[in-house]
């Protein structure tokens, strides 16, 4: 352990291989014998883990739904320990009527428009999905209790390794036949016999018609996922607004700042790109479980 001192790059290459946790620290170095009452005083308490609500009170009243990945993965490239998400492990295992300790932080900023008229897109790769099952669980409520209203257009991207990981599936079907969403888009980065493909290659191939609902129909646009996945989109968006507004950069981006972005990023990749700086991001989650 000495020698991690003398040489940081060893630590930090030390640390990224095999991402211990305290107890694997201390297994790897038993000369460290730290007393455990000041142990225990410098250990930082867990924080809540905030999850978006995949449900609609209007659908489902009384009831809080979640989209929750269970994470499990293994260290040194997949051959060292296993380590398990705490929050998504406790859920995997807590017990039907067993008492949960949430609470709920609005995002005030990731909401559907008043204006039932407007069209949206909704871009949510994997568990980012969460929230848009509470989009359309709400449009269907509402098209059920307002049949003399006037809906927009909702657009569905969303993305996965292989059609069984695609959540949600049967439930979109229904969406689709019953024209609650008019379109989904599914992309496909693992299937085999299947050319790659991400939700902005399918975004780019929608350009026109993009353009077209975020522009001249004034819709909305929402992202959910990962801030890799959230500037690869951008980046997209602001292609599509470029090539079809004949504009030049700046103009892109003083008009991309106008326009009615909504993301909500989160994720385990450090939200320090272009995209997550320039827009206000709202709250990773609406519920908060304290494990």
């Amino acid at each position: 352990m000495l020698y991690f001192f003398k040489d940081s790059f060893v630590y930090e290459d030390w640390r990224h291989w095999k991402f211990p946790n305290l107890l694997e620290v201390l297994e790897e170095f038993p000369s460290v014998k730290p007393y455990a009452p000041v142990l225990l005083l410098h250990l930082t308490t867990l924080q809540p883990r905030f999850y978006s609500i995949s449900s609609s009170p209007l659908s489902h009243q009384n009831q809080i739904h979640l989209t929750v990945a269970v994470v499990q993965y293994e260290t040194q490239g997949g051959n060292g320990n296993v380590h398990y998400g705490v929050c998504s492990n406790y859920l995997k295992n807590v017990s039907i009527n067993e008492t949960m300790y949430v609470f709920i932080r609005s995002a005030v900023n990731f909401n559907m428009p008043d204006n039932t008229k407007t069209p949206m897109i909704l871009v949510g790769p994997g568990t980012g999905i969460a929230p848009f099952r509470g989009f359309w669980n709400h449009r269907q409520a509402q098209m059920e209790n307002m049949k003399d209203i006037e809906f927009g257009k909702i657009w569905l991207f969303f993305g996965c390794r292989q059609k069984e990981l695609d959540l949600y599936r049967n439930e979109k079907n229904k969406m689709i036949e019953n024209k609650v969403l008019d379109r989904e888009f599914l992309a496909l980065s693992r299937e085999p016999g299947t050319e790659k493909t991400y939700v902005q290659d399918l975004i780019q191939i929608e350009a026109m018609h993009i353009y077209d609902m975020l522009v001249n129909q004034k819709g909305h646009f929402y992202v959910c996922g990962d801030c890799t996945m959230a500037e690869d989109v951008y980046q997209t968006l602001k292609h599509i607004i470029k090539i079809h507004g004949n504009m030049i950069d700046q103009e892109v981006e003083t008009y991309m700042l106008s326009m009615r972005l909504n993301p909500d990023i989160c994720g385990f990749v450090i939200c320090g790109l272009m995209f997550c700086d320039q827009f206000s991001i709202c709250a990773v989650g609406n519920l908060g479980i304290c494990d």
